[in-house]
C-alpha cells in the first residue's frame, strides 16, 4: 500500500500533462522505476510467513520448544523396568494369575550402602514370598522389546495398610542401570511425566501436572499420603516413576480413582520421600513389613492435639502405660505438638507405619499437665478385614442409593482384572 501511495504522489508531481519537455518526461519515468525498485528490493529482505513443519530442520520452533521434554525422557528411561510376575492361586482350586508391573531403580547408596534397588508398589508382589524370582525387563531402545532378565522380590509392605512400597533387585547385578535421584518438593501445578507398561504397553510415557498433595481418603478408602496429578495411568503402570522435568523422581504411581476400570483423569502416586523411609526400614532391619501399637488415635481441631483413644488390651500402648486422654506430644525425634492436629496424625502413623514388627519407640504423652516418656514395643500390623469384591450381590435395600452413588474406588494399576487394590488403614 505504501509502495502504491509513493507512485501515486511521483505520478502527481511528474504528470506528462505539467512536463515542459520530452527530457522532463524521462526523467519522471526513471524516478517512478527507481522507487519501485527500491521498495521492490525492501520488500524481499523482510522476513515472510512460513509454514513450519519437520521439513525445516533441527531448528523448527516447535521441535526447539520440546527439545527439554524429549531430552528428559532419553535421560530417565533407560532406569525404568517393566515387572511381569506369576501369581499363585488364592487356593488350590485357583489356578495361577499373572500380573505386569512397572518399576524403577532409585538410588540407595545413601541409605543402603549399594549403588541401587528397584522401587515399585508392595501390591505388585505381595503375594509372591520374599526372595521369589520375577521377571524384569530393561529397555533396549525398542520400546516393545525389552530385555528379559531375572530379578528377585526383596522386601514389601502391606498396600491394605496404606504401605504400598516394595524393593526388588537383579539377579545379575552387573545389569543394573544409572540410578534416578529422589525429589521431596512439589507444587501443585508443577508439570509431571510418568512412564510405565500401562496394558502391558511397555515404557509408555505421559504427562501432566500436579492437581493436588497429601491426599488421604479415597473415598472410603484410607491411603494415608498420596499426590494427585491427571498424567495418565492406568493398570500396568503401577510401581512406574513420577518425574519432575529435572529428571527426579517424585512419586510411585500407584492407584486411580476410577468408576470404569482406566484413567478418568485421577491418578494417585505414593510421595518420593517414603522410598527413602523404607530404605532405612530394610537397612535396620531386612524387611518392610508395617508395625502397629494398637492404639486409637484422634486429631482434634478444638482442643489443636492429637489425642490417645482406646487401646487394645494387652496390646503394645497399653502395655507402655499410654492411656485414653493422654496427648501425644512426641514420637521417638519427631514432635507432634508443633504441628496441625491432621498434620500431626499423619506423621504418627507415618513413623509408626515405617517401623517394623518388635522395634522399640520412644513415645512422649501430657497427662494432666504432666510430661511422661513411654517405651512402646511395636506389633505386627494386622489388615483389615477385606472389602466385599466389586462383584458380590447387592442386598435389596441398599441396589437404589448403590446405583445413585458417583463415589469413586481406588484401583490397583497391575495388570491383573481380578486385582482391585483396597487401602487399608
Amino acid at each position: 500500500m505504501k509502495t502504491l501511495l509513493s507512485l501515486a504522489a511521483v505520478l502527481a508531481l511528474t504528470s506528462p500533462a505539467l512536463a515542459q519537455s520530452d527530457s522532463e518526461f524521462s526523467s519522471a519515468l526513471n524516478l517512478i522505476r527507481d522507487i519501485a525498485a527500491k521498495r521492490t528490493q525492501a520488500a524481499k529482505s523482510q522476513p515472510r510467513f512460513q509454514l513450519t513443519t519437520q521439513e525445516t530442520g533441527p531448528n523448527d520452533p516447535l521441535l526447539l520448544a520440546q527439545k527439554p521434554l524429549i531430552d528428559l525422557i532419553k535421560k530417565v528411561e533407560p532406569s525404568v523396568v517393566f515387572l511381569s510376575m506369576t501369581i499363585p492361586g488364592e487356593d488350590a482350586s485357583q489356578k495361577p494369575g499373572h500380573a505386569i508391573c512397572t518399576g524403577f531403580f532409585v538410588d540407595a547408596m545413601k541409605e543402603l550402602g549399594r549403588p541401587s534397588v528397584i522401587a515399585t508398589n508392595a501390591h505388585c508382589v505381595q503375594k509372591l514370598a520374599v526372595g521369589a524370582e520375577i521377571e524384569v525387563g530393561l529397555q533396549t531402545g525398542n520400546d516393545n522389546r525389552p530385555k528379559m532378565v531375572k530379578g528377585r522380590v526383596l522386601a514389601y509392605g502391606d498396600a491394605r495398610m496404606a504401605k504400598d512400597i516394595a524393593f526388588v533387585e537383579l539377579v545379575d547385578k552387573s545389569l543394573d542401570r544409572r540410578p534416578l535421584p529422589v525429589w521431596t518438593k512439589l507444587d501443585k501445578g508443577e508439570t509431571v511425566v510418568a512412564i510405565g507398561s500401562p496394558r502391558g504397553m511397555t515404557f509408555s510415557v505421559t504427562k501432566g501436572i500436579v492437581s493436588a498433595l497429601g491426599r488421604d481418603r479415597l473415598g472410603d478408602e484410607f491411603v494415608l499420603d498420596q499426590n494427585q496429578s491427571d498424567a495418565a495411568i492406568n493398570p500396568g503402570n503401577s510401581g512406574g516413576p513420577l518425574f519432575n522435568m529435572w529428571g527426579s523422581v517424585v512419586g510411585i504411581n500407584s492407584m486411580i480413582a476410577s468408576q470404569s476400570g482406566g484413567f478418568e483423569g485421577i491418578g494417585l502416586s505414593l510421595p518420593a520421600g517414603y522410598i527413602t523411609l523404607a530404605m532405612k526400614q530394610y537397612k535396620r532391619t531386612g524387611n518392610l513389613k508395617p508395625s502397629a501399637i494398637q492404639l486409637e488415635v484422634s486429631a482434634s481441631t478444638t482442643t489443636n492435639s492429637l489425642t490417645a483413644g482406646k487401646a487394645s488390651p494387652g496390646g503394645p500402648a497399653d502395655a507402655a502405660g499410654i492411656q485414653p486422654g493422654d496427648e501425644l506430644v512426641q514420637v521417638d525425634d519427631v514432635r507432634l505438638d508443633g504441628l496441625l492436629p491432621e498434620d500431626a496424625l499423619k506423621a504418627f502413623l507415618t513413623h509408626v507405619k515405617y517401623r517394623s514388627p518388635g522395634e522399640k519407640l520412644s513415645v512422649t504423652v501430657r497427662r494432666g499437665g504432666k510430661v511422661s516418656m513411654l517405651s512402646v514395643t511395636t506389633a505386627e500390623a494386622k489388615p483389615p478385614e477385606p472389602a466385599r469384591p466389586e462383584w458380590a450381590p447387592i442386598p435389596p435395600n441398599r441396589r437404589s442409593s448403590r446405583r445413585a452413588s458417583s463415589r469413586s474406588r481406588p484401583s490397583a494399576l497391575t495388570g491383573r482384572r481380578s486385582g482391585a487394590m483396597l487401602g487399608g488403614a
